[in-house]
């Protein structure tokens, strides 16, 4: 039995994946929680298919240990921040910002990006903001292009075009264009929006690894 290992992004916990896993129980699945709503998480799996949302993506890249059997990322990215060789990325100085306001005001800065990605009425009340504010840093840093770009497993990436966080450019620039599916006007959360196509673009994904 192949194993998915699920990996959310910033903001959200381990129970973000549950649309999606849910929709496939022939596959053994394990969550990893980064600590942003609750005490973290992060069990360990034998040669997984990593299932990454947006950060959480790069996230996997740079701390969950291979081999993999292969890679999901979804409205996800190897790394966020623009760069003379990514000019898709975002502009270092919004996330700075970003950075600066969570400091003082980190359920306000939740709030922000929660809606910016599609919810109406996000829940902060849970929020842990050390570990979030740690993440963004890291966020910030990260360069996970090369670690991409040596992975010895397969890769699909999902992404929509009407996401603001990782808008299509973005997306179009992270992950070469054969592994690259985009859903037209669909936003920064896939998996809650189209759950039943990312289940099954994942299951058709699986079928393809020995």
């Amino acid at each position: 039995m192949k194993t998915l290992a699920f990996v959310h992004g910033w903001g959200f916990d381990a129970h973000f994946w549950r649309p999606v896993a849910d929709r496939l129980p022939e596959f053994a699945r394990i969550f990893v929680d980064l600590g942003f709503r609750a005490e973290a998480v992060r069990p360990g799996a034998n040669n997984p298919i990593i299932i990454g949302h947006s950060m959480g993506f790069a996230w996997a890249l740079a701390g969950f240990p291979r081999p993999w059997a292969g890679a999901v990322a979804v409205n996800a990215f190897p790394r966020f921040t623009r760069a003379q060789d990514f000019v898709a990325g975002t502009p270092p100085r919004s996330l700075d910002r970003m950075i600066d306001r969570f400091a003082t005001h980190p359920h306000e800065v939740t709030a922000d990006f929660m809606q910016r990605c599609g919810i109406d009425t996000p829940d902060t009340e849970t929020i842990r903001p050390a570990p979030m504010a740690e993440a963004l840093k890291w966020l910030a840093e990260c360069d996970e292009r090369q670690t991409m770009a040596q992975l010895d497993c397969p890769l699909l990436a999902l992404a929509g075009t009407r996401d603001l966080v990782v808008p299509e450019a973005m997306s179009r620039d992270s992950f070469p264009p054969q592994c690259l599916t985009l859903v037209e006007g669909a936003g920064h959360l896939l998996p809650w929006t189209h759950p039943d196509w990312v289940a099954s673009q994942i299951r058709l994904f699986a079928s393809t690894i020995p």
